[in-house]
């Protein structure tokens, strides 16, 4: 309507009503532009809090799965070190005590981040909506880094020791040295006193074979140091997210 008025007037040649009519379309517009941007705007931080609210759930898994991981690696350089006692002249522990830390030793666990809604945020541009640029650099700076390619390197002993020790004696220590839990996150948990069925002097032989095989001692060791490099890396790990979910939780409350 305010359009018609306008062209009428410049057609009767009202030159000064014509004018305030046209200052009045134009502020009309700027204003429908302006509702317009807060409102995307509104819809964007509202679509940014939901987002922060996830990631925050993400942040505090990975923390429970990164401290378990820690707990599990530790566990495993434990049986690593006991393992390597059985060139001495006194072992930590009996043949088939020993012949289950050989193997528990060469466990892996598989790692990955939980990466979701920081993915998301990014493709959808809302990353500086969540704390402003400095949370989000270093929250960028978390999910870039090349930490998890540490943790999923495999070692040589691991290859080695499967390949020594018997089928059968390996199934007897995955059937009953350790167990699948379920805790929010599916994990291995590895038991210490265990019995695998091997006499004394089968698992005197299968120790022999073992400890006699060329660079055994030295694969060993390389992945004990593997184990403490893993722990060290999670640990860092840890304490970022720790610091980020502090971050998080501030803007939040």
């Amino acid at each position: 309507m305010l359009l018609a008025r306008l062209s009428r007037s410049f057609r009767e040649h009202d030159w000064f009503t014509g004018a305030v009519e046209l200052v009045l379309l134009v502020i009309g517009i700027f204003i429908g532009f302006q509702l317009d941007r807060w409102n995307g705007e509104r819809l964007e931080q509202k679509e940014a809090d939901e987002y922060s609210l996830q990631l925050l759930e993400d942040l505090t898994i990975e923390l429970h799965d990164v401290s378990n991981m820690i707990d599990y690696l530790e566990q495993v350089r434990t049986y690593g070190a006991t393992a390597l006692t059985a060139w001495d002249d006194n072992p930590a522990a009996d043949a088939e005590t020993l012949i289950v830390a050989f193997y528990q030793a060469s466990n892996v666990l598989p790692f990955s981040s939980l990466r979701g809604t920081f993915d998301a945020l990014l493709n959808k541009g809302l990353m500086n909506l969540i704390g402003g640029p400095g949370f989000s650099s270093r929250l960028s700076a978390y999910y870039g880094q090349a930490l998890n390619s540490v943790l999923d390197q495999s070692t040589a002993y691991r290859m080695e020791i499967r390949g020594i020790m018997p089928n059968p004696v390996q199934a007897a220590i995955r059937d009953g040295c350790s167990r699948l839990v379920s805790d929010e996150l599916l994990k291995e948990q590895l038991i210490n006193d265990c019995d695998i069925g091997v006499s004394e002097s089968a698992a005197q032989q299968i120790l022999a074979d073992i400890t006699q095989y060329p660079k055994m001692k030295f694969y060993l060791r390389q992945t004990i140091s593997r184990d403490s490099v893993s722990i060290y890396v999670l640990q860092t790990k840890r304490k970022m997210i720790e610091d980020l979910r502090a971050e998080l939780k501030s803007f939040q409350d």
